[in-house]
């Protein structure tokens, strides 16, 4: 009852993300800046508060990062193994968003989780994971849709994309900091508690704000492709890791919520830019971010007893 309960206010976040979109209490217009304040600011807050208080040593995480990146060159690898099937329909744009919609994943609902399930502890995780990951899930993405898509971008644009993404910039800022030892004065501090208090809710209610019912009937077998790579088969992978390097509960938990959680509504930009399929990458996220509010407690429930 206590695991089911401390769902809740997750969904009930989405819930009313997606009210206040669809009565307009919010418009449309307004929800792009929520979520450019909750990208730029608010997200990389709770990052550098995060790592600055967690501790990084390889004794500590090696494991962890083993599992992540194990995990990810598993899913990335079958993936981008869709390429090969002999389904003429699927085409380039398809591919590309298959790929990323395999590989991405939303920080917003994964931190949310790892703190109502886990705590401290999972946030460490979570941290690490974000340190790993997303330098390279960008690299990765876009690599493929410069390959596979009309638009080319070189070596210096690929560097210069995942330089300008400030979740990258907020871990660089943060592993700076801490390996050189640096503690921050108590106002700073203090000033990205108060930013990081609202990021985790007002990330999770940009989430529910972009769910679109209607798009739950376009279904087809690249939509069902999508969410057997995640959120179903990728957490599965991470947790087989986990059990044979020996994580702990919690540090298991805390890596299957990163591969659980939906992908980023990030890459449908980078679609829509590089000649990806947008609508598709709607229709996955969609329904990943719904079978998501099932699976992450589903999760926590085998896990954590």
């Amino acid at each position: 009852m206590s695991l089911a309960l401390s769902v809740l206010p997750l969904v009930f976040l989405i819930g009313l993300g997606y009210l206040l979109s669809k009565t307009r209490m919010i418009p449309p217009a307004d929800w792009k800046g929520i979520e450019t304040l909750s990208f730029r600011v608010l997200i990389p807050a709770v990052l550098i508060q995060t790592i600055l208080k967690t501790d990084l040593s390889s004794g500590q995480f090696g494991g962890v990062g083993l599992a992540l990146l194990g995990t990810w060159a598993v899913i990335a690898t079958l993936a981008f193994s869709l390429r090969l099937l002999p389904v003429a329909r699927l085409g380039n744009p398809g591919f590309t968003t298959l790929f990323q919609t395999g590989t991405r994943w939303n920080a917003f609902i994964a931190l949310a989780a790892a703190e109502q399930f886990t705590g401290a502890s999972g946030l460490a995780v979570m941290a690490v994971a974000i340190a790993l990951l997303i330098p390279l899930i960008n690299v990765s993405c876009i690599i493929v849709l410069s390959a596979f898509g009309p638009t080319r971008i070189g070596p210096v644009g690929v560097v210069w994309v995942v330089v300008r993404n400030p979740l990258v910039q907020a871990c660089a800022v943060a592993l700076t900091l801490y390996f050189a030892g640096v503690t921050l004065p108590v106002p700073v501090a203090e000033t990205l508690d108060m930013i990081g208090r609202g990021a985790l809710a007002l990330g999770l209610m940009a989430v529910g704000a972009g769910i679109s019912l209607r798009r739950l009937a376009r279904w087809d077998w690249k939509v069902a492709t999508a969410l057997i790579l995640r959120p179903v088969l990728a957490p599965a992978v991470f947790a087989g890791f986990a059990a044979v390097i020996g994580l702990d509960a919690v540090q298991t938990l805390a890596g299957v919520l990163v591969f659980a959680a939906p992908a980023a509504a990030n890459g449908y930009i980078l679609a829509r830019q590089m000649g990806g399929d947008a609508g598709l990458y709607t229709d996955v996220l969609t329904w990943q971010t719904i079978l998501s509010i099932v699976v992450l407690p589903f999760w926590a429930a085998l896990l954590l007893g």
